[in-house]
């Protein structure tokens, strides 16, 4: 993974509800969303949600560790900023041009066939769900999608998921791992409907999205080792702990079919009834 510095003061931050991370400049000329936490493990759920996305063939924004210099940290604009909690690496996500944060202003949009159409993989939706079920990803739901649509030249529009912080129920396994309510999942959203209530191939998609699931979850567990080796020093990550946990927990065949049977009854109560 990419060791970036940044180059220049931050240029805002982002009014979220959470982590309010910063849009900054690096010394690769790119412009990044870094994220900075007192918590490391939360930065940690984020490197590996990505990881783990990439091998499922899922859009996530281009990642990367960064160093971010003090005198680049605008405590005067933003007073909330606590200068130590730069003294560790912190992650990075490619800015992306040529995007929008899905919220509840695109329903019309989606509503008309001529724009559902310009979708290069609808599917993608619903592998997104699944994924973050078996994470237990808890913060992508009705009220926060935490979806990007990607704009490309030819007008073709692409989903990219972002903010992976809350995965394994929000608490790094502290608990074990439980699955997601129906709640907690994008597929019950109005833009699961529009997209698939209609859709006369959707049984099939779902089927070829299971099986693509756990051949997916095997690589995830094949790659574990080389994905722990870019958590950084300074997060002081148990890794050897945290990778017991996930072996446990995440990889075993009773918990995947939880999930299977868990994203097809979603399926069935939340887009088809």
């Amino acid at each position: 993974m990419e060791q970036l510095q940044t180059i220049q003061e931050a240029h805002k931050m982002f009014p979220t509800s959470g982590s309010h991370p910063l849009l900054v400049t690096c010394n690769d000329l790119k412009d990044w969303v870094c994220k900075y936490d007192k918590f490391p493990n939360y930065l940690f759920n984020e490197l590996v949600a990505s990881e783990f996305a990439k091998l499922w063939s899922i859009n996530v924004p281009e990642n990367s560790l960064m160093q971010v210099s003090k005198e680049h940290v605008p405590i005067e604009r933003f007073p909330k900023l606590q200068p130590n909690l730069f003294d560790k690496d912190c992650f990075g996500s490619l800015f992306l041009k040529n995007t929008k944060e899905l919220d509840l202003t695109f329903i019309p949009s989606f509503k008309e066939k001529s724009f559902r159409d310009k979708i290069l993989v609808k599917s993608d939706f619903l592998k997104i769900a699944l994924f973050d079920i078996w994470l237990a990803n808890e913060d992508r739901n009705y009220n926060n999608n935490n979806l990007l649509l990607h704009y490309a030249k030819d007008n073709s529009l692409s989903f990219y998921a972002i903010d992976h912080v809350n995965i394994f129920n929000s608490s790094s396994f502290d608990y074990g791992i439980s699955l997601l309510t129906a709640d907690e999942s994008i597929l019950n959203t109005d833009l699961a409907k529009l997209l698939f209530a209609n859709d006369r191939k959707l049984g099939e998609t779902v089927n070829k999205l299971v099986e693509s699931f756990y051949l997916c979850t095997k690589e995830c567990e094949k790659n574990l080792d080389n994905i722990l080796a870019l958590v950084p020093n300074s997060w002081t990550i148990n890794t050897v702990d945290l990778k017991a946990k996930m072996e446990q927990y995440l990889f075993n065949d009773a918990w995947k079919k939880q999930c299977e049977d868990t994203f097809r009854a979603f399926i069935h109560s939340l887009i088809l009834n």
